[in-house]
């Protein structure tokens, strides 16, 4: 079943991965993957979409790696390899080889990321055609 992307462009495939508790902070918080990743500074939807793709030994790697610099949830550092595994099985796992249109499957069109400049700039030429359209004829 295919998932509708959430307003801000979020995919709700990811919640359960990124919802999923770490533990709580010095100050007594509770720590998620979204609150770990959003406090060293990385988009957790887009970490989250990238850890998919990867196969499953990198997607390891990189996500020990972040959570070797994450040093808010004391308890993370000694059962850092059991909760690794448990959050990589929490994402949904994406084909990582992209199929060719001459396979007889259909190819997928490569759209630019959200957020991406690109759309910015639609957005404006947009604008301003409908501006102009607006604007009394002198």
């Amino acid at each position: 079943m295919a998932y509708a992307l959430t307003q801000l462009g979020q995919d709700p495939q990811f919640e359960p991965f990124l919802h999923a508790p770490l533990g709580e902070d010095r100050r007594g918080s509770s720590v998620t993957v979204l609150s770990m990743l959003a406090r060293l500074g990385v988009d957790p939807w887009s970490e989250a979409s990238e850890l998919s793709r990867l196969p499953v030994e990198a997607a390891r790697q990189r996500l020990v790696v972040l959570m070797t610099r994450f040093h808010d949830v004391p308890t993370l550092v000694s059962d850092r390899s059991r909760i690794v595994s448990g959050l990589l099985a929490l994402l949904p796992r994406r084909a990582t080889t992209a199929s060719s249109p001459q396979d007889g499957t259909s190819a997928k069109l490569a759209l630019p990321p959200q957020g991406s400049p690109l759309y910015w700039i639609i957005a404006a030429a947009l604008f301003v055609g409908w501006a102009a359209m607006l604007a009394p004829g002198q």
